[in-house]
């Protein structure tokens, strides 16, 4: 006999069907960040702390991420936190309904609530001389931009750029993918990744025949990474890169977006 609200399945040979086990999750450490704020003589009016944890089943898959920010004022100080945002959204809440009090001793929010995919967590709050301070943890996923892909007879070149939060940085990155063809090679020369704003172009560029250039026969890929610079009012967000081919020629491959 079953007890109410019981349930059961009868299999062949009279036993019960068992149902399939939950994926297992735990919290585990993702990024932590910590600063100083300093009042407006330098004097320290404590630390505060970005932190964010990352949800993993126990097949090591990511299912989702929190954050909270802990703040430890000096002696005779006060930090009062005020509102915390993810850069997938944007969207603003506060750390207490109503607005907190200022805090005289350490001091940690609540989780957040759960995101199910990366971001850049941004915690903010005030200082006793009404200065602010922020502090972030975590970053996004590469964004796509702009992609170009050509197709020679020794091969397929394609430059990707790519765009991604992290911590309270924008970051941008310029990918080169070289596939060469039967019996031929490529010779990645540089990558580059970019800004074209009023006129002014600030690039970072990376040097791939240093010490020497590098014939390759197979497929191979590199990456080049900087902090993006402010945007004017017109604007070319860019990847390039140059490649030497068999037949003599050097090529340059350009991916780029206009943004105004």
């Amino acid at each position: 006999m079953l007890t109410l609200g019981a349930t059961a399945a009868v299999v062949a040979g009279g036993f019960a069907a068992v149902p399939a086990a939950q994926a297992a999750t735990t919290w585990q450490a993702h990024d932590k960040n910590c600063r100083t704020v300093t009042l407006i003589d330098g004097s320290s009016a404590g630390s505060v702390c970005a932190e964010v944890q990352k949800r993993v089943t126990d097949t090591g898959s990511v299912t989702g991420y929190r954050g909270r920010l802990t703040v430890a004022p000096t002696a005779g100080n006060s930090l009062k936190p005020t509102t915390f945002s993810w850069s997938s959204d944007g969207i603003l809440n506060q750390f207490c309904a109503g607005g907190c009090a200022p805090q005289t001793s350490a001091w940690s929010s609540p989780w957040s609530p759960v995101k199910t995919f990366a971001g850049s967590y941004m915690a903010r709050g005030e200082l006793a001389n009404d200065d602010r301070f922020d502090v972030a943890a975590s970053w996004s996923g590469w964004s796509p931009i702009a992609d170009k892909c050509v197709t020679y007879t020794a091969g397929k070149v394609c430059v990707y750029r790519h765009e991604r939060s992290y911590r309270e940085i924008h970051q941008e990155r310029a990918k080169l993918t070289v596939a060469p063809s039967a019996r031929n090679w490529m010779e990645p020369r540089w990558i580059r990744v970019g800004i074209i704003a009023d006129g002014t172009n600030t690039h970072k560029t990376r040097d791939l025949c240093d010490p020497s250039c590098t014939k390759h026969a197979t497929n191979w890929s590199t990456t080049v990474i900087r902090q993006s610079s402010g945007l004017g009012t017109d604007n070319e967000v860019y990847a390039s890169a140059q490649v030497a081919l068999p037949s003599g020629e050097v090529k340059t491959i350009k991916a780029s977006r206009l943004t105004s």
